[in-house]
């Protein structure tokens, strides 16, 4: 078995027909918007930012220490005191001389002022924490693009496939039809042979076909988390059974409402705050502490039948950066051209928003356009096909006309799917690109060539 047949076999799956995963293409979004990789590291960068303002927040509250402390003193220079009756007892009883000590001790500081810094880097962290979940957004639309593009290939594919077994079956028929006639006399033998050629020519197309989609399948699957021999049938149809498309339903969509924007615009504030927290450090700083220990020194290493002494005292504090070797200066500049690279990163977005919606409009313009033309080839190409079968069993055609006008209706059904699938991929480019759902109604495709889709839609 060669490595395309191997494809094959995998797109279909071994599983038994119980197992089989009917995929719609909501269902496919739906799936790797749950348990795809792009999405569980953009809900780890959520979790993270999240932690960073709890981070942040904690700065302004009091802070309390706890500690428990023992201390074992093998040689001190107080030892030889312990043999005078008056200071020996003070000694052993203290710090100085005590062989074991124990202290147990409770710490509390509150910040007061810190010049600003600590709002500053609260307001970072939840700008930080709104950019991050606008880029979570952004990341779920990019990979419902990239499944709804991976689900009409597959689904193109799969009409390739239908289209050419179809060709393949034609092209036998009309062999058996030659034998006949052949075999009666009122077909030569050059009529034969090349019904023989032509029918054989069709079986390489069907493999390749059927290799496309296996190869479109299996791309499907990986992005939306479907085991490999997972056997998968596709609900979502490419062509709707009544004939209809869906057609943009508003004269203008509005403004983009691209997530890429809100997160743009969250790291300017996010360098903002930056700046603020630079200029702050050369502000004096005011915080208050208190401090209550107990303290024991027994002649065993237990402290439990050792007396502990008590020492509780607070303090003010005030420091105030004198000169730090133009450290501060640095860090402002290099804050204000981190804000500076932000803007223009910002405004490239906007401007690459711009962009991508005009380029999905006229890109859905143009395969609009072309799916009602490709429509109206189609029927023609059958016509032709449908005659000049009548005419060579009637003796007045050749087999190559024939041949001539089935590959012709082949191909006019290739590029009607392939005008479908542009069609329904630029209504999703567009809907990436506006960054929401573009509200659609359903419409006969004969009605498709009467409108125009060159809509403006606000910057």
């Amino acid at each position: 078995m060669n490595l395309l047949s191997m494809l094959v076999v995998l797109a279909q799956g071994p599983a038994p027909a119980g197992d089989t995963l009917r995929l719609s293409l909501d269902g496919a979004v739906r799936r790797a918007l749950e348990s795809g990789e792009e999405m569980r590291l953009a809900r780890a960068q959520v979790r993270d930012a999240n932690g960073q303002v709890r981070e942040a927040v904690a700065a302004a509250l009091p802070q309390v220490t706890g500690s428990l402390v023992y201390t074992r003193q093998f040689a001190s220079i107080f030892e030889g005191a312990s043999g005078d009756t008056t200071l020996g007892p003070i000694f052993e009883n203290s710090p100085f001389g005590a062989a074991n000590a124990w202290t147990v001790e409770i710490k509390a500081t509150q910040l007061l002022f810190s010049g600003g810094k600590v709002g500053a880097g609260l307001s970072a962290a939840r700008s930080f924490r709104r950019g991050v979940a606008a880029q979570e957004e952004e990341t779920a639309a990019d990979v419902a693009f990239r499944v709804k593009r991976a689900y009409l290939e597959a689904a193109y594919a799969g009409r390739l496939r239908d289209i050419a077994e179809a060709n393949l079956r034609q092209a036998r028929e009309h062999l058996v039809q030659v034998q006949r006639y052949q075999q009666v006399g009122t077909r030569a033998e050059y009529d034969l042979l090349r019904a023989q050629v032509d029918a054989a020519n069709q079986e390489p197309a069907v493999v390749a076909a059927q290799n496309g989609y296996a190869i479109a399948v299996l791309e499907l699957k990986r992005l939306a988390n479907v085991p490999a021999d997972q056997a998968v049938v596709l609900e979502t149809a490419l062509e709707s059974a009544d004939g209809s498309i869906p057609v943009v339903a508003e004269d203008s969509l509005g403004a983009p409402a691209r997530p890429a924007l809100v997160a743009a615009e969250a790291a300017v504030a996010v360098r903002e705050q930056a700046v603020r927290v630079s200029r702050a450090d050369r502000l004096p700083t005011l915080s208050v502490g208190t401090t209550l220990s107990h303290q024991a020194f027994p002649q065993e290493m237990t402290p439990f039948d050792a007396q502990f002494r008590r020492n509780w005292n607070a303090e003010v504090r005030l420091s105030f950066p004198m000169f730090l070797g133009l450290r501060t200066v640095g860090a402002m500049e290099r804050a204000r051209a981190a804000l500076e690279l932000a803007r223009a990163q910002r405004d490239q977005v906007r401007e690459q928003v711009a962009l991508d919606v005009a380029q999905a409009r006229a890109e859905l313009a143009r395969t609009q356009s072309l799916l009602a033309a490709r429509r109206g080839t189609v029927r023609q190409a059958r016509r032709a096909q449908h005659l000049a079968s009548v005419r060579y069993a009637n003796g007045m055609a050749t087999q190559l006309e024939v041949t001539d006008a089935r590959l012709l209706a082949q191909q006019a059904e290739v590029n009607e799917v392939q005008a479908t699938r542009d069609y329904l991929l630029a209504l999703a480019q567009l809907e990436r690109a506006l960054g929401r759902p573009v509200p659609v109604v359903r419409r006969p495709r004969e009605q498709v060539a009467q409108l125009d889709p060159s809509k403006d839609i606000q910057p």
